[in-house]
Formats: C-alpha cells, structure tokens, sequence
C-alpha cells in the first residue's frame, strides 16, 4: 500500500517533538486541530501511523484470540491427561474466544479480506503457546518426581495447521450472526464426544454449509 500523500499546505506543522516528549498532549493538539479543520496544525506524518496502527490493533486482537483457540484445540488433541474438568473448562474458554473473535469482524468488516493472513499469523503463535503449555504440564505430572525425559513438543505438534478457519472459528460472516457451539474440528469433536458425552458433528474437511440460519447440510 503506497503511502497517504499530505495536501500541499502553504505552512509546516509545527510540533516541536510534542509525539515523542507527550503523546498525551500530542493526540488532544492533534485532535482540536482537526475540529478547527486546521489542516496547517496537522502532524500528519505521525497522524497517518497512528491511524494505521489503529488498524493494526484490530487485527491483532483478533489473531491473539485466535491463536487462544488454536493453543487450547491442541491442547484437547494432544494432551492424554487432562480430566473431564479441564476439558470442559478448555471448551468453555475456546466458545468465550470465538464470540470475542467474531464480533472483531462485525465491528470491522474491512478485515474480512484478510483472513487467510491473519489466521495463517494465528496459527504459529498459537502453536508456540500450545508447545510451551503442554511442556509445563509435562513436568506437573511427572509421578513422585519421576525422572522422565520430557517430550518434545516442537516436534510432535503438527507444523502446518491442521484446522480449517471455518471449523476453528465457527462463523461464518456470511452466513452466521454469532459463532456456533456446535461446531468443531473433527478430531477435536470425536475427543468432546468421547470425554464429555457430547453430540457435534464430525464434519468433513469438503462438508460446506450454506443458508441464512448456519446451519449445515
């Protein structure tokens, strides 16, 4: 993206390093400036980051929730030892991120464009938190400080995602308002199914979906 050209003005801003000494100070100036449609009194150089970065903080709040999501999947596919009470516990947290997650692009469409890259972003921070988690529930579960050798997780969690955005996030903007609890990754559902009695689809990697209430085929 080429950068936002400043209109030609017959005078410089004056800002006298205010961004950097008292950004405080900075964005109130930068803000009556604007009111006044002063457009002689606009840093606009520093203005245009900051707008920038607003977008950037967006879409990094979503990939963080995201990434939440990804960690806690793994979590439910790798780790052996987990009782009915973390996994209930871990399908709660992954339902609270994925309302959070969709209501980020309700309230900024503009994002919808840029999923693959936020999500693909997603997926190496969530993984890297899945690696460190389950390496500490590792050492917490050695039996009587046995001395086991840890296992390396690096190597056993998949390096190329294995979950679909549509079956981790459960929304689709197109067709969905909310986010569905009923929609799961297949290898994530058979282990809810199994551990927690729970009925989800066992959906596949082609089942699309389609019509205005969500649901599937």
């Amino acid at each position: 993206m080429p950068p936002l050209a400043a209109p030609t003005l017959q005078q410089e801003p004056r800002t006298d390093g205010l961004y950097d000494r008292d950004f405080h100070s900075w964005a109130l100036g930068q803000a009556e400036a604007l009111q006044r449609r002063d457009l002689s009194a606009i840093d606009w150089d520093n203005l245009i980051e900051e707008i920038e970065g607003l977008a950037r903080t967006e879409r990094r709040i979503w990939k963080r929730l995201c990434a939440r999501v990804l960690e806690h999947l793994l979590k439910i596919e790798y780790w052996d030892h987990c009782n009915e009470g973390v996994l209930k516990h871990w399908e709660k947290e992954i339902n609270k991120f994925r309302f959070d997650m969709a209501e980020q692009i309700m309230e900024n469409p503009g994002m919808k464009g840029q999923y693959a890259a936020m999500f693909a972003e997603a997926w190496t921070r969530g993984r890297h938190l899945a690696v460190g988690k389950l390496e500490e529930y590792d050492l917490e579960h050695r039996p009587g400080g046995a001395e086991l050798p840890p296992r390396n997780w690096d190597r056993i969690l998949p390096e190329e995602c294995p979950y679909r955005l549509e079956h981790a996030a459960a929304y689709d903007d197109k067709i969905d308002s909310k986010p569905h609890k009923d929609i799961w990754p297949p290898s994530a559902a058979r282990i809810l199914n199994d551990r927690l009695g729970r009925n989800y689809p066992l959906l596949s990697d082609a089942e699309p979906r389609r019509g205005g209430n969500g649901r599937r085929r």
